[in-house]
């Protein structure tokens, strides 16, 4: 076995290769989904609570 027919092997991809690669391409993606989707949570937290803060105080106002 050459290095070319060792390279044409690697470069060569199967179906179930091609589904791996998808797979993982999805997997990536929902990660950095989820990843980012967090973090924009944290950071707009302290925004979601100033409403209800405020909401709190108008109640409770006497």
């Amino acid at each position: 076995m050459t290095i070319k027919d060792i390279t044409e092997e690697i470069t060569t991809e199967t179906p179930a290769k091609k589904k791996s690669k998808a797979k993982k391409r999805a997997a990536k993606s929902l990660l950095w989904f989820a990843l980012l989707g967090t973090a924009v949570l944290v950071l707009a937290e302290p925004w979601l609570l100033i409403p209800a803060a405020l909401l709190a105080a108008i109640a409770l106002w006497d």
